[in-house]
């Protein structure tokens, strides 16, 4: 029976192979990305060991912490951020009735993770997530829903942590900032040169669209840019729509993101206090806490992937003046270790299971719907 059967099935691959359309690229998306990061992620964490290595000088790594069992603290508080952030995905799903689940969610938020890391990580956080969120099964006007609520809260819950840190802090980023007058005029320069960036690009679009909509490039293509336009609106509605039935029933819903987005993002930005402790330094957590947001942001518009370069140096200009030059070096690579390539092993490990299981699930329903279309046997010749 297993001859004829699998005679059978290789014949219906073929045909499926034949006549179906390959897959679109943003399906592809997911496992091609793995497969990159995969192959990618050894080679910048090997590097970033060297650079713990060296910085040390041959010295034993014990011999430099005062207090060891702290960097198993920070190894654990790695991964509540993940988990936090699934939690939350799972929670607003259930609220919307997509069915995505705490699985669904933590296999988008590892799948962003792990490609976010081969990718600049302002160049399409957003978007990458829109397509893991699509891959799901999420309707793309619930998946924008999605992220428009995890966007919201994380910017009250950041701005508000921010703005307490700032306070607790004594306010002595600000007196460091006041005595860094060449720090402050490149940050100026920057941002100028960032708004002159966005201010070109927001006027190129405004002119073309004026163009279109004047005609001015045929009949074609302003009909097009109508239905586009009518399109967007009433996806715009619709996600309006989510947001009032957020305010009319979610309002607890809401409360239990905001608790989770706080726990998640307390610990995100802690890890680097609980590292420089390890290395006995004196804990300020306020401060510490606003250092590595700021060390954050700065990695965020590095066009490198994952940000590589600029967290490293951002960490080494804003912590120089309160960590002793001895481990600060260390204390970096440590803490780096720990807060990008620790979190992200696990998110690739874990998109991988979960995309072998879903493989596996979907081969027990369909066996059709598992086939890879890159390695379905050829028609013979």
């Amino acid at each position: 029976m297993a001859g004829p059967r699998k005679a059978g099935l290789e014949r219906l691959l073929t045909d499926r192979e034949t006549s179906s359309p390959a897959l679109a690229p943003w399906q592809r998306l997911p496992r091609r990305t793995l497969t990159i990061a995969l192959s990618v992620l050894p080679l910048v964490a090997l590097a970033n060991v060297a650079v713990l290595v060296w910085s040390l000088g041959g010295v034993d790594l014990v011999g430099r912490l005062v207090a060891p069992g702290l960097l198993l603290v920070a190894a654990a508080i790695a991964f509540v951020p993940m988990l936090a952030n699934s939690l939350r995905f799972a929670l607003w799903g259930r609220f919307l009735g997509v069915g995505l689940g705490f699985r669904g969610g933590l296999k988008v938020v590892t799948g962003t993770m792990v490609t976010n890391s081969i990718t600049p990580s302002a160049a399409g956080g957003m978007p990458i997530k829109m397509l893991f969120l699509i891959n799901e099964g999420v309707p793309a006007r619930r998946a924008a829903t999605l992220i428009s609520l995890q966007t919201a809260e994380d910017t009250l819950v950041m701005t508000s942590l921010a703005a307490l840190c700032l306070t607790l802090s004594g306010f002595q980023l600000v007196d460091f900032l006041g005595r860094q007058p060449g720090l402050i005029n490149e940050i100026e320069t920057d941002l100028a040169l960032l708004a002159g960036i966005v201010g070109g690009v927001l006027a190129l679009v405004a002119a073309l669209a004026a163009a279109v909509a004047a005609g001015l490039m045929g009949a074609g293509p302003r009909a097009r840019a109508a239905a586009l336009l009518a399109r967007a609106r009433d996806f715009g509605g619709h996600v309006v729509s989510d947001w009032l039935g957020v305010m009319r029933r979610g309002k607890g819903m809401a409360l239990a993101n905001l608790a989770l987005a706080l726990a998640q993002w307390l610990a995100r930005f802690s890890m680097a206090g609980i590292v420089l402790a390890a290395f006995g330094q004196d804990w300020h957590p306020a401060l510490y806490w606003l250092l590595q947001y700021l060390v954050q942001s700065i990695s965020s518009v590095v066009p490198t992937p994952g940000g590589a370069g600029g967290a490293e140096a951002g960490f080494l200009l804003l912590f120089a003046p309160f960590v002793a030059a001895g481990v600060l070096v260390a204390a970096m690579s440590t803490w780096r270790l720990i807060f990008f390539y620790l979190p992200l092993a696990g998110a690739a490990l874990v998109f991988f299971l979960l995309q072998r299981a879903a493989r596996l699930r979907s081969a027990e329903t369909d066996p059709l719907d598992a086939a890879d279309p890159a390695v379905v046997p050829q028609p013979a010749e």
